[in-house]
């Protein structure tokens, strides 16, 4: 089979579709894989074919920093985007689908189930949270509740998709009369369809609700990297305790520096050490650190996360998963989209402590959850059981056997694991 995915967004968008590349490459296949540009030495790593697909991302959100400090400003910034970005996937995405025998979007892939019923190649998506479907049970992504009551949510949702198909109704459509296909009314259900989803989190943290049943839930997708750990971060892990991960991924900061002498401070207050990974919003840059922070770049999630005392982050679903897989409990710092839904399971599950938004930091809430981090002997037990559960499945393997069948001509039926 030829297959070609599309991680498009972030780090967090583009990853667990580079572990499918993986994953499908070693059951036999031919894979291409296109996201942002500035992943294309990730893949190359990973010996996959690469193609970019839309902007930088990673310029886009340092252009935006300021815009980007508040949920809702990330919602204006990525609604201002839409439009050119829709048009750069139909521009990239389009030489190839004749090309291939399936089509496999992941992330904020939006074209690609256009150009591939065009082509009349099978399509399917795959979401790394329940809160791409709607459902009566959770807001849309974008909407920062974590508890609305059903009847809200149901408004959000008819809210939300109307709006979004009325900002690409015009352009969707134009490509679609294009392309020789029927006017479509609603874009964001072909976009996020529930018949050809699959949902790559784990159900110990976030299972699909009960309206979503009949969509499969395999599990979170994880990376195999076995490039070891530089130098500098093994010595530190060997000098001390086990320290506490703590970095905010790809989301932007409008002041590092600040946040930086935050994150130290309450380490000095809460007793523990920590690894500060620098991210794109450049963590520990032009600060004075002692011998109990240490500041690194990208790495192994898998290799270094069992090696630690626990991690706050913002509660990405890569991140968050696989912190649950290492058996660590995490303090989760949302900064807007899903990430207060991972920090409500998170935070219900007894696997952290009362999550703190990104707006809400403060020395001394972070000096109390660093410590509940190091000593909440229940806490970290129940981590450590949910990390046996997660890793005693292989979703990856699942997520290849329901692609095989879709090339097939029918979808293998898998049991939901909630």
């Amino acid at each position: 089979m030829r297959a070609l995915l599309i991680g498009s967004g972030t780090r967090g968008d583009f990853q667990p579709m580079l572990a499918l590349a993986v994953a499908m490459r070693r059951a036999g296949h031919e894979v291409t894989l296109l996201g942002s540009p500035v992943f294309q030495r990730e893949a190359e790593a990973f010996g996959i074919p690469f193609g970019p697909c839309g902007r930088d991302v990673q310029a886009l959100l340092d252009e935006t920093r300021k815009q980007t400090r508040s949920p809702l400003g990330f919602i204006k910034t990525l609604n201002s985007i839409i439009s050119s970005e829709f048009e750069l996937q139909v521009a990239y995405i389009e030489p190839r689908v004749r090309e291939v025998d399936l089509v496999v979007g992941g992330g904020a892939t939006m074209a690609a189930h256009l150009l591939a019923d065009a082509a009349r190649v099978p399509y399917r998506y795959i979401g790394y949270t329940p809160q791409i479907l709607p459902s009566s049970y959770h807001p849309m992504m974008f909407v920062p509740l974590t508890r609305p009551p059903r009847w809200l949510n149901r408004f959000l949702w008819r809210t939300s998709k109307g709006f979004y198909n009325r900002l690409l109704e015009k352009q969707y459509n134009a490509h679609r009369t294009r392309l020789g296909l029927p006017r479509d009314e609603d874009s964001f259900s072909a976009i996020f369809p529930h018949e050809k989803t699959l949902l790559a989190c784990d159900p110990e943290l976030v299972p699909a609700p009960p309206d979503l049943a009949h969509v499969p839930q395999v599990g979170s997708f994880a990376l195999s990297d076995d490039r070891p750990l530089p130098p500098d971060v093994e010595a530190f892990l060997r000098a001390g305790p086990p320290p506490i991960y703590v970095g905010f991924g790809s989301m932007p900061d409008d002041d590092p520096q600040r946040t930086t002498r935050r994150l130290r401070e309450a380490a000095r207050k809460a007793g523990v050490r920590l690894l500060l990974s620098s991210g794109w919003s450049g963590l520990g840059s032009g600060e004075d650190l002692d011998s109990s922070v240490h500041v690194m770049g990208p790495v192994s999630h898998g290799l270094l996360f069992p090696r630690l005392a626990g991690s706050v982050h913002h509660g990405g679903a890569g991140t968050t998963a696989a912190s649950a897989r290492a058996g660590i409990p995490q303090l989760l710092v949302p900064h807007a989209f899903d990430q207060f839904m991972f920090s409500r399971h998170v935070h219900q599950r007894g696997l952290g402590p009362k999550p703190i938004s990104k707006t809400s930091l403060t020395v001394e809430r972070l000096a109390e959850g660093l410590r509940a981090l190091a000593s909440d002997g229940p806490m970290r037990e129940r981590a450590r059981t949910i990390g046996e559960s997660i890793r005693s499945r292989d979703p990856l393997r699942a997520a290849v056997s329901w692609l095989e069948g879709a090339i097939a001509g029918q979808d293998r039926s898998m049991a939901r694991t909630g």
